[in-house]
């Protein structure tokens, strides 16, 4: 793989985890209407106006950015902005669902932290979410009047520090995991690469091998019928004995190369057209 797909790869991972993320907010997030109907005159807009968010953005990807690829920048900052909707809503309910004491407190915050875990694009993003989700609603609670606090568990905080410690311990390790894999895929590309040019340029010293065998030949014979001829002819000999030593570099290659059955008897002529064409494929990809 060139740095060129390399880049197309990581663009892929990026939009594909904001795509998750935005419909998973259009398609869940909704469902929190339900989880807090009997806490008396809640607002339902603050969650469906999140989940338009998600919505309008997965739209975005599946018309705009597949007809026409957006840069990643623009993909991390849309996954932000679906996780700061999503945010902003749960401000906004926090208080109404703090009146139901049955309802287990800042449930999307904790959940938001993992599945930012899971999806994030990149790792500064994922980091400012997690933080986001982890730290506002410490914020949040702190700012309590007393009566409210004292219908939340006192170790409420600490959880979601633990959830923010959590989610950030996840997202690096799965990044890191990508990035060990993409590095092991290059070392895998240039070992290829590496093996394809050692083939290309054995097949160059088999090609030259006869020419260079019917040279010496000649100069041997016109050496004996013409002995007059001995100075150009050893210029002759000098110049074919430093191409001969020009394939002795090429013996190092020989013993790398995984030799399979039926590379015995390899067709020098069949090597060089397959490398052409390989370039021309790679040339007509670079520019489109």
């Amino acid at each position: 793989m060139t740095p060129r797909s390399f880049a197309a790869l990581h663009a892929r991972h990026v939009w594909r985890g904001t795509l998750i993320a935005a419909l998973l907010n259009a398609c869940l997030y909704p469902l929190d209407v339900l989880r807090g109907r009997d806490i008396g005159p809640a607002p339902w807009w603050p969650v469906l106006g999140a989940s338009a968010v998600g919505f309008l953005i997965a739209a975005f990807i599946l018309v705009v950015h597949r007809r026409r690829p957006q840069g990643v920048h623009l993909g991390s900052a849309l996954f932000i902005l679906n996780q700061a909707a999503i945010l902003a809503s749960a401000q906004i309910m926090g208080p109404y669902q703090l009146q139901d004491p049955n309802l287990i407190p800042f449930q999307v915050h904790k959940l938001g932290a993992l599945t930012v875990a899971i999806l994030a694009p990149e790792r500064w993003a994922g980091l400012l979410c997690i933080f986001a989700f982890a730290l506002i609603p410490v914020l949040q609670f702190v700012r309590l009047d007393p009566a409210q606090q004292a219908r939340i568990d006192t170790s409420e905080p600490l959880v979601l520090l633990v959830y923010g410690a959590v989610g950030a311990v996840l997202l690096l390790y799965r990044l890191r995991g990508l990035a060990t894999e993409r590095a092991l895929v290059q070392a895998q590309t240039e070992a290829a690469d590496a093996r394809r040019t050692a083939r290309l340029l054995l097949a160059v010293r088999d090609l030259s091998n006869t020419p260079l065998q019917v040279i010496a030949l000649a100069s041997a014979a016109a050496r004996r019928r013409s002995p007059g001829l001995g100075e150009p002819l050893d210029r002759l000999d000098r110049a074919l004995e430093r191409l001969r030593a020009l394939h002795q570099p090429l013996k190092a290659y020989e013993a790398d190369l995984e030799w399979r059955p039926g590379d015995e008897s390899i067709d020098a002529e069949a090597v060089l057209a397959a490398a052409g064409e390989e370039a021309r494929i790679r040339r007509s990809s670079a520019s489109v």
